[in-house]
């Protein structure tokens, strides 16, 4: 299984202010800036897998020092013509939901603290990042003429399941917590073959891949790469080779 570590998403926050002599205002203009690589040595991006949010689809609040809920919608709605008094906030924008999984649905979330003290232009960086994971299956091409047929489910630590049918390439998107794959196999002589592994400790912004191979010297086992490191789990007593 490798880990692939998402950049951060950036959103841009242009504060163009103005202010009275009496009482300091702000105006405040949202723009957002999507930046999508990831890091490995396959130059991926969450964009292989998902299509990224635009500027308008992400969901802004604006509080106060206090927390007080100065302004809460869509960013797309958001008036840069609304004066904000002197003082200090914090914005949060959010695109999605850990709690939606499945083939595209990539969940983003982030907040920054800034203040507005005097007049002039201020730009605020809100780094924006994956807060769920992507979990994807590779088969090598031994697995694949080995196999007449195959298919996977993966069922997240929430229950919600989600089926890999034979040739599927994308990645699915769940809650950084834990899942269960589940694999089904009928080999060139037509016996069948079951398995179910469990993995926890998932974080956040990450990519795994699960590589399937034919042990060549019998057994079965699934190849797990940690960046650069790779070790093989057993997966009980079953024979791919049968």
């Amino acid at each position: 299984m490798k880990i692939r570590q998402v950049l951060s998403t950036s959103i841009l926050i242009l504060l163009a202010l103005s202010c009275d002599r009496s009482l300091p205002e702000g105006y405040v203009d949202f723009i957002m800036e999507q930046k999508d690589e990831v890091r490995d040595m396959t130059k991926s991006k969450v964009s292989d897998y998902a299509s990224l949010p635009s500027a308008s689809d992400f969901n802004l609040q604006l509080n106060d020092s206090n927390s007080g809920l100065i302004w809460s919608g869509q960013a797309s709605d958001w008036n840069p013509s609304m004066p904000l008094v002197s003082g200090s906030y914090t914005v949060t924008a959010t695109y999605g939901s850990n709690t939606e999984e499945g083939f595209g649905k990539p969940s983003f979330s982030g907040s920054k603290q800034f203040s507005i003290a005097e007049a002039g232009s201020h730009q605020v960086t809100i780094p924006v990042s994956l807060t769920n994971c992507l979990v994807r299956i590779s088969c090598s091409n031994n697995f694949e003429n080995y196999f007449t047929d195959y298919s996977f489910t993966i069922t997240t630590g929430a229950g919600n399941v989600i089926d890999f049918p034979k040739g599927e390439s994308r990645a699915a998107f769940m809650d950084a917590y834990k899942f269960t794959v589940s694999g089904e196999m009928t080999n060139q002589n037509g016996v069948k073959s079951n398995f179910t592994k469990e993995y926890t400790n998932l974080s956040e912004a990450c990519c795994y891949t699960l590589s399937f191979d034919v042990n060549s010297v019998g057994g079965s086992s699934i190849t797990i790469s940690f960046d650069d490191t790779t070790e093989t789990v057993d997966l009980g007593n079953i024979d791919l080779n049968k």
